[in-house]
């Protein structure tokens, strides 16, 4: 069996021929990275308007250690919901005071916080997508079967999200709190409607075969800059 078939993995992924406890300290040795999600309190629109300009200067501030920053909204595209980092920062200690020094959070804004360590599957930011004028969507999903139903198909996983490869904002697995073990996803991607985000979702692999069978969601999302 080759490699390829037995990780799943394609060539041009660094993890391509990597399993077991190789991939496993592929992750624990690469840089920590998080995907935070901050959900607004109902009726703060006001006060995140007045902020905005200050959260996009915080966030600027840190360089090439941001991935990618912007804001969930509602399906009309009308409504701030919320604001999402991807951030590659040093341990959870600076990723919960990333949060903590966050204007909006600071202000008293954000209702509920989420921070999950992340892994930035093939280095890329928000920064380097060409944009196409579409709509963008946050998919994320926490896994809920078997090592061995994912080894199955992530084969198959793999090759389905080459065929969007260039709809992907980035993608990533999301972490356990040492890096080592694959725990969920979340992914940005740009498509033409919501109709289209849901036919992404429903025909990728794991999700079609009852990986995700909880908490998965698409947001629609826009680019904070």
């Amino acid at each position: 069996m080759s490699n390829q078939q037995a990780t799943g993995y394609l060539p041009g992924d660094p993890r391509y021929g990597l399993q077991g406890e190789a991939l496993k300290n592929y992750y624990r040795t690469k840089a920590a990275q998080w995907a935070i999600y901050c959900w607004d309190k109902p009726g703060i629109a006001g006060m995140r308007h007045k902020l905005l300009a200050e959260q996009k200067a915080y966030v600027k501030s840190f360089g090439e250690r941001e991935i990618g920053y912007g804001h969930l909204v509602s399906d009309d595209g009308r409504d701030m919901l919320g604001t999402t980092f991807f951030m590659q920062l040093d341990d959870r200690a600076a990723a919960d005071q990333f949060v903590a020094e966050e204007p909006l959070n600071k202000a008293g804004v954000t209702q509920r916080i989420e921070i999950h360590r992340w892994s930035n599957s093939f280095g890329k930011r928000a920064a380097d997508y060409r944009r196409k004028g579409l709509q963008q969507f946050l998919c994320t999903g926490p896994k809920t079967n078997t090592p061995e139903f994912y080894r199955t198909h992530l084969h198959a996983h793999e090759s389905y999200f080459a065929s969007y490869g260039d709809s992907f904002i980035f993608r990533g697995p999301i972490r356990s709190a040492d890096g080592a073990d694959n725990i969920g996803t979340a992914l940005l991607l740009e498509l033409p409607d919501r109709a289209a985000a849901d036919k992404f979702w429903n025909e990728e692999p794991f999700a079609k075969n009852g990986g995700y069978q909880r908490d998965a969601h698409i947001t629609r999302w826009v680019f904070g800059d």
